[in-house]
């Protein structure tokens, strides 16, 4: 029997990193854990490795598959780009989703010291496709090397500019302070936790296949998998109240407990945003095979 749509007996709620070593505290990798009905405390776990993050991750999932349990995870990580990236990038496949996906992580290096290669990509992915779409990068000397990867958002010489827009519709749709997926330096930059992330999600996706679905990739609406997985942005829920050792734990534990409070009426309405139904057709398929959505934007 298909469950009742938005209700979930846990969440889990990932803040990500791309830090290039192991860390621990402000800007590492924090996830909370909780029941989304019923009684339950919310607990919170600071992992200083990416690799120790997708592990426990993994095993609580494996756990609540076990028990029959359902879970909606929310990851703080845009999981698309603006539409036509894929093609442009010269990442073949349909859905143009699953071309990202899995091209980024064919691609993507990053060992157990949080040691990656994320500038790497966005340099080959610049040069192969002859179009400046990625841009940031460390001013030392040792990343000069990246010739294709400008240090700020510029033209670069043997390459075309991007014609590919800053943001996606749910980032214009979310307000202020979101930031563009091509940016991988500077304040705010979130370019760097879509690269790094991105990989250990198509791997996760792989792993608990035919259990797990990607929303709203896979279905406008609650998929109705055993596991949900959803982008979200913290900047959508209120958080500012909750108690935490720093900022990234306040924001996970605090948007547990918002999506909670929904409840599973609330929860499904955010499975089925007005805005996204709004759009032309057109934008509507865009947005389901590649952009992807923001659970929180109506």
């Amino acid at each position: 029997m298909s469950p009742a749509p938005g209700h979930f007996d846990d969440c889990i709620i990932v803040d990500w990193s791309a830090a290039a070593q192991p860390s621990s505290g402000t800007d590492s990798c924090w996830v909370a854990y909780g029941a989304l009905h019923g009684a339950g405390r919310v607990t919170s776990s600071n992992y200083a490795t990416r690799q120790e993050t997708s592990q426990a991750i993994e095993a609580r999932l494996e756990r609540s598959l076990a028990q029959g349990r359902r879970t909606l995870i929310c990851v703080d990580v845009s999981f698309g780009f603006p539409a036509g990236a894929a093609r442009i990038l010269g990442l073949k496949g349909a859905p143009a989703w699953r071309a990202l996906w899995s091209g980024i992580e064919e691609q993507s290096v990053d060992d157990e010291k949080n040691r990656n290669n994320r500038f790497e990509v966005a340099n080959e992915f610049n040069r192969a496709s002859g179009t400046r779409v990625f841009w940031g990068r460390p001013i030392a000397k040792n990343f000069e090397k990246y010739e294709w990867l400008p240090i700020k958002n510029v033209s670069v010489d043997g390459l075309l500019d991007s014609p590919l827009p800053r943001l996606r519709a749910s980032e214009e749709l979310a307000g202020p302070g979101v930031i563009s997926n091509w940016m991988l330096v500077g304040k705010g930059a979130v370019g760097g936790q879509v690269l790094t992330c991105l990989p250990y999600l198509e791997r996760l996706r792989t792993t608990l296949d035919g259990q797990l679905g990607v929303w709203p990739f896979e279905g406008l609406g609650d998929v109705g998998t055993p596991v949900v997985l959803a982008e979200t942005w913290f900047g959508l829920f209120d958080w500012k109240g909750e108690k935490g050792s720093c900022r990234d734990e306040q924001q996970v534990r605090g948007t547990l407990k918002a999506i909670k409070a929904l409840g599973p009426t609330g929860v499904a309405a955010l499975f089925c945003p007005a805005s996204v139904t709004a759009l032309s057709k057109k934008r509507q398929r865009e947005i389901l095979a590649e952009e992807g959505w923001t659970f929180g934007v109506c």
